[in-house]
């Protein structure tokens, strides 16, 4: 467990809100409908919209005082979670979660902009400025049909606040500290160890204007966090011997030799800084967004024993990411409306490993391979593993629009979207006294000679989606996306085509009658199908495009203050891709292999209610899923002998998961509780090398309550400010990740706990 207790001070010099009832957007801000853009990429309700989708509102993140984009999935989202790493956190829906694949399965889209990186598609939550936003738009199931690639899990369509909606000069500051832990993750007193510390401060501005007689305004957005974890210490594990009888790794002074594990002091932190700019001009938008990145965690396992000295801040990631978009809408006649966007992006990403001593020796793997990321043995100093992944793109997307009897009962949505990248990869190992470097040329310095890969490539695609409204209680929406990609070989061209038919009947404004079928695609990302190091070996046969395919039906009711939701669905994923163990014994070689895929089914519920002139606001959500990973044939034979079939549960992803929250306001305050729940998880590496008996007993995670409670009120004699007191507690000190060199040994990362945090707006 840990606490962490935080204050902030914020401030802001815009003037109160009008009403802005002509505004779409404004219908978020009451209960009675929601109106979402991402399911169509058009505003509607979401009674309306060809997905099951919710909203979270900019409101609702300040009375619950949440600051990061995880916490607002996991007490105030539907259908979704997201799991903590001690460093990125890891988002699933509806009972499949993929871990390690740094959220490729979901698409986050910020003001029309897709902020996955175009090389791996990683995209990471805490690259979303949340002061910002003026609503999230959870959007479950596939969604290729309009997005493109990716789009498997969901959609998360995030929106910023408009400048009529940001008026004026705001400002924020938040101080925090947590109090140290031990093996256990129970706390101990800060006068003994170290405390962390979580600080940001933020500032924004929104301003309204006229220019060149059309209506415009800019939002603009700044801000800085750091985060320190507090002092805690993983229980101590052996590590292999070598041949020669001794360890096989050297992790340096802070851990004992021998062994990995003991206290963290250094190698836990995370620092962001980022900006976000957008400019409205009458038909014009534009947006731009650049964040730098750099945390650290201290987490081993055998998928990446190469992790360097044990709690050395040296080893840590460092992302720089940089968006731009130009859109410009045209009404081109009472009918036809035409949409043209240019959008850019670049992903630097450097990973740095520190190594005092050597690297062991992988058996069977020349030197002339496993020379670019390779610490030898005897270097002259202390040895350096960098590993850089780089990615550009610049597209260009037209769309029209036709409503063909001007009265939306026939309308076609069409497009095109095309997209030129760059990736690029380079592994290098040097001597960090003499930046020498270890690679195919001994005389060359760092970056010149590591294994390295760059490909140009260039995707297409092409959807069009058609709405019909032939009488008033039935609506029609189908479409589908062909998608031409340079990773994917015309052969498997049939899984990068992804269709959608909505059935959508509404007897009357009450109740909302859907059935669904979506399906998406993933191409394989510029890693799976081009990084080679010593550990990582190539597969001969090439790799298939991921597909899921999935069918739903969902019901709503809305009357007066309530809203229930209920929805069913079935989904069938082929070809996952998976980074499999070849050699599981340290140091292990691994291979990215395509897999039969998984089987999943289940049900999400949903209630929304309000009371006492809508100051009293309840809601809860859960999620019940049934999630199974289909093993391949070899994985068959080999555990035959075990009866576990041709299908195990999947791991990491929680069968029952949901959340629930109440709000009251009190004049220009609000009081406001939390609870989120995960239950049984297990471990992601249950099934380590596809043998569902490699650890024993499976290790699991129990269950999870967290809860957060939050007061906020107007801060007296201070005109523009207000202030957040709240409070976080979770029940369970564990997220369903081993650690560690041995896995007969688990270990699980210490993460969640009790927290408190104080803010001023």
């Amino acid at each position: 467990m840990a606490l962490l207790c935080t204050a902030s001070l914020a401030w802001s010099t815009a003037a109160s809100r009008e009403a802005r009832a002509e505004d779409v957007s404004s219908l978020l801000e009451i209960l009675e409908e929601n109106v979402v853009s991402g399911a169509s990429r058009a505003a509607e309700r979401a009674s309306d919209a060809p997905a099951m989708s919710s909203v979270i509102t900019g409101r609702q993140l300040k009375l619950f005082g949440i600051q990061r984009l995880a916490d607002a999935l996991n007490f105030l989202g539907s259908g979704v979670f997201a799991h903590y790493r001690m460093s990125a956190p890891e988002v699933g829906a509806r009972g499949v979660a993929l871990t390690r694949d740094a959220n490729s399965h979901v698409l986050l889209v910020l003001d029309g902009m897709v902020v996955n990186e175009q090389g791996g598609g990683a995209v990471f939550l805490h690259d979303i400025p949340v002061d910002a936003i003026d609503h999230i738009e959870v959007i479950l199931g596939p969604g290729s049909v309009l997005y493109g690639a990716q789009a498997m899990l969901g959609v998360i369509n995030v929106v910023t606040k408009k400048a009529a909606d940001h008026q004026g000069l705001h400002a924020s500051l938040m101080l925090g500290a947590s109090p140290p832990l031990d093996e256990s993750g129970n706390i101990k007193a800060p006068a003994v160890e170290s405390p962390g510390g979580e600080n940001t401060v933020a500032l924004s501005l929104g301003r309204s204007f006229t220019l060149l007689g059309q209506p415009a305004g800019v939002v603009a957005a700044a801000d800085m966090h750091t985060f320190k974890g507090p002092h805690f210490a993983f229980p101590k594990q052996p590590i292999p011997v070598g041949p020669d009888g001794a360890p096989s790794l050297d992790l340096g002074s802070h851990a004992e030799p021998g062994t990995w594990g003991g206290p963290v002091k250094e190698q836990w932190f995370r620092r962001k800084a980022g900006a976000y700019l957008r400019v409205d001009v009458g038909d014009l938008s534009a947006a731009a967004q650049v964040t730098r990145s750099v945390w650290a965690a201290p987490q081993m396992d055998l998928y990446e024993n190469r992790v360097g000295a044990y709690d050395d801040a040296h080893n840590s990631n460092t992302q720089s990411l940089s968006l731009a978009s130009v859109r410009y809408r045209a009404r081109l006649s009472e009918r036809l409306e035409g949409v043209a966007r240019a959008y850019f992006g670049y992903s630097r990403l450097l990973r740095s490993r520190y190594v005092v001593g050597h690297d062991a020796l992988v058996p069977n793997v020349p030197l002339s391979v496993s020379d670019p990321e390779q610490c030898p043995r005897g270097p002259s100093g202390p040895c350096r593993k960098e590993a850089l992944f780089l990615s550009r793109w610049v597209g260009l997307e037209l769309q029209a629009v036709i409503d063909w009897a001007g009265d939306g009962a026939f309308s076609t949505l069409a497009g095109v979207d095309g997209r030129l990248r760059t990736s690029a990869y380079e592994i290098v190992a040097f001597d960090e006294l003499t930046g020498k470097s270890y690679g195919s040329d001994p005389a060359s310095t760092r970056w010149h000679g590591g294994g390295h890969r760059l490909e140009d490539e260039a995707a297409l695609g092409a959807y069009v989606q058609q709405t019909l409204r032939p009488f008033r209680p039935i609506a029609l929406n189908a479409g589908i996306r062909v998608d031409l990609d340079s990773r994917i070989p015309l052969e498997h061209l049939p899984a990068a085509i992804s269709p959608r038919a909505a059935l959508i009947a509404e007897p009357d404004d009450r109740v909302s009658l859907k059935l669904i079928y979506s399906s998406a695609f993933r191409a394989p990302s510029f890693v799976e199908l081009y990084m080679l190091s010593g550990r990582l070996l190539p597969n001969p046969d090439g790799l298939k495009p991921e597909k899921v395919s999935s069918v739903e039906a969902v019901s709503s009711f809305r009357t007066g203050a309530y809203a229930i939701t209920a929805g069913g669905f079935a989904s069938t994923w082929r070809d996952v891709i998976e980074l499999q163990i070849v050699k599981a014994k340290a140091p292990s070689v691994s291979s990215f292999k395509n897999v039969p895929g998984i089987r999943n089914y289940g049900a999400n519920l949903g209630f929304e209610a309000s009371f006492l002139e809508r100051r009293l606001r309840v809601g809860a959500n859960s999620t019940f899923a049934v999630t199974r990973r289909r093993m391949s044939a070899k994985q068959i034979e080999d555990n035959a002998r075990f009866g576990v079939g041709d299908e195990v549960p999947l791991t990491v992803a929680p069968s029952v998961y949901g959340n629930a929250h109440v709000s009251y306001e009190i004049g220009a305050g609000a009081v406001s509780l939390a609870a989120a729940y995960m239950g049984r998880r297990i471990a992601d590496q249950a099934y380590y090398g596809g043998n569902p008996s490699n650890i024993a007993p499976r290790p699991e995670v129990s269950p999870q309550l967290e809860l957060r409670a939050a007061l906020t009120g107007a801060l007296p004699g201070v005109k523009g400010a207000g202030y957040t007191l709240g409070g976080q507690y979770a029940f369970s000190a564990y997220e369903p990740y081993v650690v560690g060199p041995n896995q007969g040994q688990p270990r699980y990362l210490v993460e969640r706990g009790p927290s408190a945090d104080f803010a001023l707006t």
